[in-house]
């Protein structure tokens, strides 16, 4: 099972994580794309290839189960996906 972490500095210097990176656009819709964690995009590249938060944060968890990567990173600095609006997670 993946686990999930609010902050980078839970994650081992070493460790194999995919972040989900939460935010809102302009339209004031959250939306989030998953990538490997410290990895380099623009906030275009960001909005291109996000999707509505929930949906992403279902996508990155098959992706974790699908490339073996055990932890991910639900980087929301501004609050936007709170505990309590994440999907149930499949187990």
């Amino acid at each position: 099972m993946t686990r999930i972490i609010e902050h980078r500095d839970d994650a081992r210097v070493d460790e194999e994580l995919f972040e989900l990176r939460v935010f809102q656009l302009h339209d004031g819709d959250v939306r989030a794309c998953v990538v490997p964690a410290d990895f380099a995009v623009t906030l275009d590249m960001m909005a291109e290839m996000s999707e509505p938060v929930a949906q992403a944060y279902r996508d990155a968890l098959a992706l974790c189960d699908k490339e073996n990567v055990t932890t991910l990173w639900v980087h929301d600095p501004l609050s936007l996906f709170p505990l309590g609006d994440r999907p149930e997670r499949e187990v």
